[in-house]
């Protein structure tokens, strides 16, 4: 089976070294991260070229401050500069690279809620629209936008990855007000929405991939209750939802905790056979390295 992802993900593999979200999809940063990250992890020979283009797409893409833009028709840097850097933390010919994306990402915030969200609040009469801790900042899927808590974990897990290299004063400060975003920001019982976890006085649910990027970015801080309540409301959400998305992060996340991943490994074969993922290189990557036994990109 294995081989069988590898062969569709290379498949996908465009001319121009990099890939899209899918066949015949303009290449961007977030696919070409994943795709090879996943096939550096496979590490097979027949995947070396590939790798090997991937990594020079990604280098030729980087902007001159460091960040990463999704695709050629974005100008700014985003989210998918961590990405960037977890597929580049195996090359150490890349080293200068990471750590230059590592300073830009560190120079990013994530903005409070504005004029907007204070007018919700005037005309609903309520003190708090999402009851968050609007203090507490982590990043944006571009800059100059609301704190989420899918590109905050990204970024926590890929400056953990290189925080070792790095002397910048901010560091540490940046990564624990990171956690104690996503933190904040857990739903009632465990696990984690996109954004908040409750708004207008409604609670608001988990989702499987969220809870799962979330928990990978805590997974140095495995020992919290609020980690070990996730992983429980993760693998409660995860077998609600027959995706192939959804059990490829799961399968990575609880490797990451020690916990077996072999009904979740079993889910991604069977999905695979009905469905090749849609072809879609994200879903494909990740099956890849939640398949794979030997290496871990997530890990920190």
């Amino acid at each position: 089976m294995i081989d069988q992802i590898l062969n569709t993900l290379i498949s996908l593999h465009n001319p121009d070294g990099g890939w899209g979200a899918s066949q015949g999809r303009r290449s961007n940063t977030e696919a070409t991260s994943l795709a090879l990250a996943a096939l550096k992890a496979v590490d097979v020979p027949s995947a070396n070229d590939r790798i090997l283009r991937g990594a020079i797409w990604l280098t030729e893409h980087q902007n001159a401050d460091g960040g990463w833009r999704l695709n050629d028709a974005a100008t700014a840097g985003s989210w998918t500069t961590a990405l960037a850097i977890i597929a580049l933390s195996t090359f150490p010919e890349h080293q200068k690279r990471m750590l230059d994306a590592a300073r830009w990402l560190l120079s990013q915030e994530g903005s409070k809620p504005g004029i907007l969200a204070k007018l919700i609040l005037w005309v609903t009469g309520k003190t708090n629209i999402n009851q968050l801790n609007n203090d507490l900042v982590g990043w944006s899927w571009v800059p100059n936008s609301f704190s989420w808590v899918e590109p905050t974990s990204y970024a926590l897990t890929a400056l953990k990855k290189v925080k070792t290299s790095l002397t910048e004063n901010n560091l540490s400060e940046r990564i624990h007000e990171g956690e104690a975003m996503i933190y904040d920001r857990m739903c009632k019982g465990g696990g984690w929405n996109y954004g908040n976890s409750k708004v207008l006085d409604y609670a608001l649910w988990p989702y499987p991939d969220i809870t799962a990027v979330a928990l990978i970015a805590l997974q140095d801080r495995a020992g919290e209750a609020a980690n070990q309540q996730s992983l429980q409301a993760l693998r409660k959400i995860a077998e609600e939802v027959n995706s192939g998305l959804a059990s490829s992060w799961a399968a990575i996340c609880l490797n990451l905790y020690g916990q077996a991943t072999d009904t979740w490994q079993r889910r991604l074969e069977k999905n695979f056979r009905a469905t090749g993922f849609l072809g879609e290189t994200k879903t494909l990557a990740l099956a890849l390295i939640a398949l794979n036994r030997n290496a871990n990109p997530f890990r920190i």
